[in-house]
Formats: structure tokens, C-alpha cells, sequence
């Protein structure tokens, strides 16, 4: 009950739909370091459909272990970075959170260059028409924005060293 009455009020509280996607590259680690924030009214329905658990309430800490098993999946499916061999192996870390968000990060590892990535980032397009997911990538002391929605759901980001 408590859930539904937050869906409410956050729906009214933010009109529109939209995740951003803070993407770095740590050339030290050869990695690359992925964030993803969410609003949680906005991911509990998605996950709902996803997993076909109408009932659940993603805040509750006695839900977090099937939450987290679900939303590893979800991410990994919606996000999806390649580069000119192919996909990358991306690694779920895991997810927290924070007020009315989750984050959840994601890494890929053993990136020996980084000079073309084309990040494909449909989350929660499948549940909201007018969903926007926003990527800000940093790499060599700068930064390349995209917003990516249904339709249009890849960027690719060239990157010269």
C-alpha cells in the first residue's frame, strides 16, 4: 500500500521519465566504470513486468535479494556496450539506494584502447514511450553527452587519443 501511494506522489513529482548513465573510462585500470541512476517508482514497475512479480515492493529489505537477482539480469539486457569486435563483457557490481533512485554499476574490464564504443541503453523503453536515458561519457579529460530513447536507443562515441 505504502509503495503505491509513493508511485503516486513520485509520478506527480516527476512527470517524465528518464535514467542517466555516468560512463567512465579509467585508463589506468583499463576499464570502463559504469553508473546508472534510476527512479525507483519508475524501476519497480519495470521490474514488476520484467519479472512478472506484480506485488513487489523493491524498497522493502526483505525483497532485496530477488530485486537484486532480477535487476542484474534487467541491466545487463538493456545495457550493452560493443566495441569493433563485438559486445563487451560487462560485470554487475551491484546496486544501491539513495532518497527515490537506485544506482546500479556495471564494469568492463581488460580495455586495452578505447577509440570507438557504441553504447546501446534501452532501459525501461519497453515500459515508458517517452522514456529518455541520458549518457555522459569521460574519457581523456572529456566528456561526450547522448540521450538515447525508443527508436533511437545507440550512441556511438569516438574517442581520439
Amino acid at each position: 500500500m505504502i509503495s503505491t501511494v509513493l508511485i503516486v506522489i513520485q509520478s506527480v513529482l516527476h512527470p517524465f521519465h528518464v535514467s542517466v548513465s555516468e560512463v567512465k573510462y579509467k585508463e589506468e585500470k583499463k576499464a570502463i566504470q559504469i553508473s546508472v541512476r534510476i527512479f525507483l517508482d519508475d524501476l519497480e514497475i519495470a521490474l514488476q513486468e520484467y519479472s512478472g512479480n506484480e506485488k513487489m515492493d523493491i524498497t522493502l529489505k526483505e525483497n532485496w535479494s530477488f530485486v537484486n537477482e532480477h535487476l542484474k539480469k534487467y541491466i545487463l539486457e538493456k545495457l550493452k556496450i560493443y566495441n569493433d569486435k563485438g559486445q563487451m563483457k560487462a560485470n554487475y557490481i551491484g546496486a544501491e539506494m539513495e532518497d527515490d533512485v537506485m544506482w546500479t554499476y556495471v564494469e568492463i574490464e581488460k580495455v586495452k584502447k578505447l577509440k570507438s564504443i557504441t553504447i546501446w541503453n534501452s532501459i525501461l523503453t519497453e515500459t515508458y514511450d517517452d522514456q529518455e536515458n541520458i549518457i555522459h561519457f569521460r574519457a581523456f579529460d572529456k566528456v561526450k553527452s547522448a540521450r538515447l530513447h525508443r527508436g533511437s536507443e545507440q550512441k556511438v562515441f569516438v574517442w581520439e587519443e
